[in-house]
């Protein structure tokens, strides 16, 4: 038995998708010819269940365009396990609300890339989906479901965060900030932003939990934005950055049962089986199909983290920005940290950030802000 806890799995449960998003890293359009039919996918929820998972996200390409959703769903509670679900909010029905309620889902999830309809809607690759996603939120909203709204950032819509901020205000929805990568086929990497635009969204999430109470605008940044800063507090839920989770107490399902350490980490080279081949419980209780993640060494870094006065507690940031940025896991091109040193160089520049860690104090906000990304709203 392993010593880590599997606190979540993040399954892909199809690559059908209506949507064309540029920065997809999943390439998510036509399903695979080898997805999970209903049975596997079901016996899928038993192998979590067993491997001691706590909670599935479910999510796609689009979630509610496989047929067996509400099956899968269902299962997913029927075996105690939280749920949590992932769409673009362009597939529903008005009755659809109360049945999605009737799973208690710990967050339903909708994804919004603009405050205005042209850059949503360029960034999704449809036409009239910004629409259909806010009509979702709304009937999601009346029905009492805990939503949340994530925003994947690029040069393509950084402009706009403020815009959106003022729009999400005083509605009980959940902000998740994100920045985008260039896993996918569609997203050229001239969009990427670059180290001070990517510190940018930090200060801005930083100032609105500063500004704005928690109940009126919750707002984290995902597990790509961070770590350690000497100015910024840290902006998950957890209090502090705990290093990348992947393959520690997360892991990624693919539509045809491959199991990663992220879902975000989509490279065979890490994935490590088939939940058709082998149980999720025996993968997750055998660390030799996790070594990069579990037993790695500060050697075992890249250079931007090999010298970093916090990698014991960092572990090199997210492995998946590492790895899309660098080629190689444990070298996080977008630290805070190595931004500010960069930044305030020399004796007095380092002095400088030495007594802004020390001053620095935390945010009072985060038992509030934990219990709303957790659905207790």
């Amino acid at each position: 038995m392993s010593k880590y806890l599997l606190e979540c799995a993040v399954w892909e449960i199809t690559l059908k998708c209506n949507l064309s998003c540029l920065h997809c890293g999943s390439s998510a359009g036509e399903k695979r010819k080898t997805e999970l039919d209903t049975s596997q996918a079901l016996k899928i929820c038993s192998d979590l269940k067993d491997a001691g998972c706590l909670s599935v996200a479910l999510m796609g390409g689009e979630p509610f365009l496989r047929a067996d959703f509400w099956d899968i769903a269902a299962r997913i509670r029927e075996l105690g396990m939280d749920l949590s679900v992932i769409t673009n909010g362009t597939i529903f029905k008005e009755d659809f609300f109360e049945k999605l309620k009737s799973l208690s889902p710990r967050a339903v999830a909708v994804s919004i890339d603009g405050a205005k309809k042209e850059t949503h809607e360029r960034i999704r690759g449809v036409n009239g989906c910004y629409e259909k996603s806010w009509k979702f939120i709304n009937f999601a909203l009346r029905a009492g479901l805990p939503v949340s709204v994530i925003t994947t950032v690029s040069k393509l819509n950084i402009g706009e965060l403020k815009e959106m901020s003022e729009q999400l205000m005083d509605k009980k929805i959940a902000w998740q900030i994100q920045t985008a990568g260039s896993e996918g086929e569609r997203f050229s990497k001239e969009y990427l932003l670059d180290r001070e635009e990517f510190y940018g969204v930090g200060v801005f999430i930083d100032w609105l939990r500063k500004t704005y109470s928690p109940y009126r605008l919750p707002v984290i940044g995902a597990h790509d934005l961070g770590y350690y800063s000497f100015f910024l507090n840290d902006l998950s839920i957890y209090g502090q950055w705990p290093g990348c989770q992947a393959g520690r107490s997360v892991i990624g399902i693919r539509s045809n049962g491959d199991i990663l350490p992220c879902l975000s980490i989509n490279d065979d080279r890490f994935a490590a089986g088939n939940a058709l081949k082998t149980s999720i419980s025996e993968l997750w209780n055998n660390d030799r199909f996790w070594e990069a993640f579990r037993n790695f060494k500060k050697n075992d870094t890249g250079e931007n983290c090999s010298s970093c006065d916090k990698f014991e507690e960092c572990m090199g940031g997210c492995c998946e920005m590492s790895l899309m940025k660098t080629g190689k896991i444990r070298n996080d091109f977008y630290c805070f940290r190595s931004i500010e040193k960069e930044n305030f160089s020399g004796f007095f520049g380092r002095l400088r950030l030495k007594l802004a860690e020390k001053k620095k104090s935390g945010f009072s906000g985060l038992p509030a802000l934990r219990d709303i990304f957790l659905g207790k709203r």
